[in-house]
């Protein structure tokens, strides 16, 4: 079974990392993504082939490094050689456990983890599993994100080396600047003494705090021969600064330019720390979410309340959760009640009442009334957990331009080492330039060059736009998504619980059967249908209860997909269902039957029929209400072009008037699950893409099969594998946001790679002197800030997605300056 996991990659700087890594992983026969924007390598393996170690030591061995925890546990019972070996190879085959040691000398075992894959708790369980007791842990209650405590690192690290590096390369600059102007400085006209006291020991301390970032990646790179970013900052500053040396010990002619050296690598340390704080911003979203897990869980433990950090809360506890808390776990309420705001997990603004027997989510607020919730996922494994999981998955894949980009950057350096080479021999050799100037002009050449911006143009579009699709309550899974949609002109819709709001009610019984009454009829069919899933079965049931019928259970029961159901009851055989049910169990639909039938389909229900033994002996009407946003939504996607169908199990009559309410032309109607996968199979055929939108269950088939799957979530059920998309808060216009989020995206890729590209295209003709002979160039200190600006500015544009709203936010934020506007003003004299 193949496995995909997250590592968070540490050490990355610019495209051609992403592309080291990449090429590093392939070797082990891993398909890895890498993203540069959040510095995370999604990898797809075969465990029996390949272990997580082998994954990070490829990782390490490419230059780079993995955020890895780890846990030792002192283990009451570890008594033997056997049961080291045991406890390895057990806990070595639990996802996310990197490495495992144990010694039954002193009874402890350590673990290494990847904490995007697995908890602490996690690890302890495992341990406990396999039937070892743990008497002591010694580890720290880890719920920090993760992302935000190796970028806060990061970021600390940088603004000591900027405090350090840019007034000393300042101070330099101003220095023989001010010389060369004739304002003769302190030992200006005292030459190698000058060198000596002033420009040698600033620019090297200010290169080697530089070092301590760019030195080792660098060589790390040409000994893979991928040379990156790095390896040009090295080269630029280093040939600058052993030029500058050897001009002040008169081994070369030429003025020495220190500042140069100093300057770029200031400068570009001052970039980094602005990109990384831009870059923390990028990744918001995930942030936000890791916000709605509780730290803490209040557990009965012994009959007494205990607080414990989240990562020791189990499967089982009863937490209790007060008014103001949130809920730290997904479980059901085992006692009290309570109101609680559910709105970020399902788009419902008004909170929900909850009561015993009720699902709760982790995430969620609880409002007012106190519970007592039966644990049944913590962690990662809630709801909102999967959500983070989903979220960072998709913001680590790539859309087909960024491996396109990918392919560029891998030859991008060496073509600009060859520029950089040409360069100096040209100017020096064939334009007989000065050796200090045809230096400069390579020097320029190689800090100027770098692909930095390139490498982030699209990861970084890609990470802002999903993480506020995310907080729209719109899930991408897969950056593919971005390369599907431009393609979609055929937009087809499922019916119930997708155009409809999915909670049908029965609106009429007809009994067909002289002496036998509408309500049992709906008996009936109740204890028919009551082991049914199917919303038509929730809706005959629901029916029954409230009118108190007594529903049993059936004798035996068989589910007919697409048809309806069939079951024994007290010898009889019951069917209930659409017109080919009847068929199929050799009823006889006669003109009374056809008749009701139809004048229930006439008002936009749906009809179910009820056959006792073979005789149709009543009809059922069951409808289900439009949601409002509905019409909307099929609105905007015709005026857009798009051709919209309605897709449905229903009869056509029923479903055409449904889709006469909401302006839909084309129904396929009386379609079974497979029949519904052949239409969109048909269609996709036809030559146009096709997207469809279900509920996610009953759809899963044709959401699979179509070239963009949207799937209504609701919220709880987001771990479903089918679907490019889910809409988490069930409201159908996210197909709205989600066609504008995707074209915001990619105007944006397309923004950030034209000036990414005009950058290299127009600079580096003017680093290498093109326009020299009219007195324009670049000296290599103003080369390194138009370098790090240029990264700056693509990570820049890319957080102008952040202003992207959703329909749902806007329209709540037009109604609320409604609201204000509509408000009395208290006057003066009140």
């Amino acid at each position: 079974m193949v496995r995909e996991e997250v590592y968070r990659v540490i050490g990355m700087h610019c495209a051609t990392c992403t592309i080291t890594v990449q090429r590093s992983l392939a070797k082990l026969g891993v398909e890895a993504e890498v993203s540069l924007a959040s510095d995370e390598a999604r990898v797809r393996y075969d465990p029996s082939r390949v272990r997580p170690r082998d994954i990070v030591e490829a990782i390490r061995k490419a230059g780079y490094d993995v955020y890895r925890e780890e846990l030792i546990a002192i283990i009451r019972n570890l008594n033997s050689y056997d049961d080291e070996r045991v406890l390895i190879q057990a806990l070595e085959g639990v996802e996310g456990v990197i490495e495992v040691y144990a010694s039954h000398i002193d009874r402890s075992v350590k673990v290494v983890y990847n904490p995007l894959q697995i908890s602490q708790e996690g690890v302890i369980e495992a341990i406990r599993s396999l039937g070892y007791e743990i008497s002591e842990v010694k580890h720290e209650a880890e719920v920090e994100d993760i992302g935000q405590k190796i970028a806060s690192e990061e970021l600390r690290k940088l603004r000591i080396y900027t405090y350090i590096t840019l007034p000393l390369s300042l101070a330099l600059a101003i220095y023989y600047m001010s010389g060369s102007l004739g304002y003769s400085p302190p030992l200006w006209g005292l030459g190698l003494l000058r060198d000596l006291a002033i420009g040698m020991p600033l620019s090297t301390i200010v290169l080697a705090i530089g070092s301590l970032r760019f030195l080792r990646p660098a060589i790390r790179s040409f000994i893979n021969l991928s040379p990156g970013m790095d390896a040009l900052v090295i080269l630029g500053t280093y040939s600058a600064y052993i030029f500058s040396i050897a001009s002040s010990l008169g081994l070369v002619s030429s003025e020495p330019f220190y500042e140069a050296s100093a300057v770029v690598m200031s400068f570009i340390i001052l970039g980094r720390y602005l990109e990384a704080k831009l870059k923390a911003r990028t990744g918001e979203a995930v942030k936000k979410l890791a916000e709605l897990q509780a730290r803490s869980a209040r557990v009965v433990r012994d009959g007494s309340e205990v607080e414990v950090p989240i990562d020791r809360v189990r499967v089982g506890d009863i937490v209790v959760v007060k008014p103001g808390e949130r809920i730290p776990v997904d479980g059901v309420v085992k006692e009290g009640w309570a109101y609680v705001d559910e709105s970020m997990m399902t788009g419902e603004p008004t909170p929900v009442e909850k009561s015993p027997g009720d699902a709760v989510f982790a995430g969620t607020m609880l409002l007012r009334g106190s519970i007592k919730i039966y644990t049944t996922r913590v962690g990662k494994d809630t709801t909102l957990g999967q959500i983070i999981k989903l979220v960072r998955i998709a913001q680590n894949s790539k859309p087909r331009i960024q491996r396109i980009v990918d392919r560029v950057a891998g030859f991008f350096t060496w073509a600009v080492i060859a520029i950089a080479i040409t360069t100096f021999t040209y100017w020096y050799l064939i334009a007989g330039a000065p050796l200090g100037l045809a230096f400069m002009f390579a020097a320029a050449v190689l800090v100027i060059a770098c692909p930095c911006a390139l490498g982030l143009a699209t990861p970084s579009a890609i990470v802002t736009g999903f993480g506020k699709g995310a907080e729209a309550g719109v899930l991408v899974r897969s950056a593919e998504v971005v390369d599907k949609i431009p393609r979609i002109r055929t937009i087809v819709f499922d019916k119930t619980g997708t155009l409809t709001i999915g909670r049908p009610r029965v609106v009429k019984v007809v009994s067909l059967v002289e002496g036998v009454s509408g309500d049992e009829i709906l008996l009936l069919a109740a204890i028919a249908e009551k082991r049914s899933e199917h919303p038509i079965a929730s809706a005959i049931v629901d029916a029954a209860s409230e009118k108190g019928l007594g529903i049993r259970d059936p004798d035996s029961f068989e589910n007919i997909p697409g048809q309806g159901v069939i079951a024994w009851i007290g010898g009889k055989t019951i069917a209930v269902g659409n017109e080919k049910l009847m068929r199929g169990v050799d009823a006889d639909l006669n003109s009374n039957a056809r008749k009701a039938a139809q004048e229930i389909m006439d008002m936009g229900y749906t009809a179910v029929y009820v056959a006792v033994d073979g005789r149709v002996a009543g009809v059922i009407g069951v409808g289900d209400e439009i949601r409002p946003e509905a019409p909307e939504v099929i609105r905007y996607l015709r005026e857009r072009g798009y051709r919209v169908v309605m897709l449905t199990g229903d009869k056509e009559a029923t479903a055409r008037v449904v889709a006469s309410r909401l302006g839909i032309d084309e129904v396929v109607a009386e379609a079974s699950p497979e029949d519904k996968v052949d239409v969109i199979d048909r269609m996709r055929r036809e030559g146009l893409g096709v997207a469809m939108v279900g509920d996610g269950i009953n759809d899963a088939a044709s959401l699979s099969k179509a070239d963009l799957g949207i799937a209504m979530g609701g919220g709880t059920d987001i771990a479903r594998e089918a679907g490019d998309v889910i809409l988490v808060k069930n409201d159908l216009r996210g197909v709205i946001d989600l066609f504008r989020l995707v074209r915001a995206i990619r105007n944006k890729i397309y923004q950030n790679l034209f000036w990414a590209f005009i950058y290299n295209i127009v600079l580096i003709p003017i680093a290498a002197g093109a326009l020299y002979s009219t007195g324009i160039y670049l000296r290599p200190e103003l080369a390194g800030f138009a370098m790090a600006m240029s990264s700056i500015s693509v990570t820049l544009s890319a957080q102008t997605l952040r202003r992207w709203r959703s329909i749902a936010f806007k329209e709540a934020k037009a109604m609320e300056k409604t609201e204000i506007a509509q408000t009395p003003r208290l006057s003066a004299a009140s």
